[in-house]
């Protein structure tokens, strides 16, 4: 696919130019079957590793995604599902529906809980939409830690030199309570990644 040569490019020039390198951990913990990947955001960066690397797979993604060149364009190709928020509880239900026909047409499903990215150190605010999501779809959740903030920070072209690191983490089960999700899913991605922020 050329969106997937164009970027490693990217790659390729991050770690030229800014000295970026990055490794994969955890990839035996990604499954055969669909599951809903919950991933903390801190950069663009995991919005092209996981293109790159996670078959079958699509994105739950705001719509300004569609604004990036050459992948934004490729998004709107595949289909992803993309959210407007203006549109407020039509959009959930909307997206509820489409989740779970990815899934059982045996697509995960890529979402960053916090909607936004953060930055590193930056108090979490995992919002109840992946509960919703969860509940409707009955699927694993794969959970995400990484530290691609502390080399692509948020709101700046500058790149600092280091490894990101993107670990995948044990599967949670289908079917626990709504409320009991959100913490497990803040508990063992914020623990994560602030172990890999002190490395």
């Amino acid at each position: 696919k050329p969106v997937n040569v164009w970027i490693i490019g990217i790659f390729k020039l991050l770690e030229l130019t800014c000295n970026i390198i990055y490794e994969i951990k955890g990839v035996d913990k990604i499954p055969k079957k669909a599951v809903i990947i919950a991933s903390k955001h801190q950069s663009a960066f995991e919005t092209f590793a996981f293109f790159l690397h996670i078959k079958n797979s699509i994105f739950i993604h705001k719509k300004q995604l569609f604004w990036i060149p050459i992948f934004g364009q490729y998004l709107q190709k595949a289909n992803m599902i993309s959210i407007n928020r203006s549109e407020g509880t039509k959009a959930m239900r909307t997206i509820l529906k489409q989740a779970k026909q990815k899934i059982i047409s045996g697509y995960s499903i890529i979402i960053f809980p916090e909607g936004t990215r953060k930055k590193p150190g930056e108090p979490p605010n995992y919002k109840t939409g992946i509960a919703g999501i969860y509940k409707e779809t009955e699927a694993e959740i794969l959970p995400v830690a990484l530290n691609s903030g502390h080399c692509w920070p948020k709101h700046t072209f500058i790149k600092k030199p280091g490894k990101i690191i993107i670990k995948f983490l044990n599967l949670i089960p289908s079917k626990l309570d709504r409320l009991e999700i959100l913490k497990k899913i803040e508990s063992v991605i914020e623990q994560e990644t602030n172990n890999l922020s002190n490395i």
